[in-house]
């Protein structure tokens, strides 16, 4: 990535996030601060191993279904009044220790807690990334079970 002079190159915002429900599974993922709220929705997806087929929000204020104020929401279908989560990183001022609520599928309501955990220069490296990952992800989908015996 060039870097124009006087300009500064983009930091890295590293979140740990925690499937709510689910102690044990954490993942941490790195996300570059000229990146937006869609680039952290992407790699959640692969971290958790998700298909993007759901609509999404975040809500700064950390809080799940939080205040309207706090929420910027997927960009697909924008009620008069919403933010869209196409808005860079940078510009939402995070600091380490701020938490994030995304939820995920208003359905099934996947929810995940994000803390950032830190900012520092971004590397050469591709973003966004998964860092690391700390228990298995349950499926996105139960598997039905047929109630019914199946007969010839």
């Amino acid at each position: 990535m060039p870097v124009i002079v006087g300009q500064m190159p983009p930091d890295a915002i590293t979140f740990r996030a925690s499937l709510e429900g689910f102690p044990r599974v954490k993942r941490e993922v790195a996300v570059r601060s000229d990146q937006t709220l869609i680039d952290l929705h992407r790699v959640l997806q692969e971290a958790f191993a998700w298909d993007d087929d759901h609509l999404y929000s975040f809500w700064l204020d950390g809080e799940f279904w939080g205040s309207s104020e706090s929420e910027y929401t997927s960009p697909i279908e924008i009620e008069p009044g919403q933010r869209s989560a196409d808005v860079e990183l940078g510009g939402l001022g995070l600091l380490t220790g701020a938490t994030i609520a995304y939820i995920f599928d208003f359905g099934d309501n996947w929810s995940v807690l994000l803390t950032v955990l830190a900012t520092a220069p971004a590397d050469d490296g591709p973003y966004p990334r998964v860092v690391a990952s700390h228990g298995e992800a349950p499926p996105q989908y139960e598997e039905e079970e047929d109630d019914e015996p199946e007969t010839e």
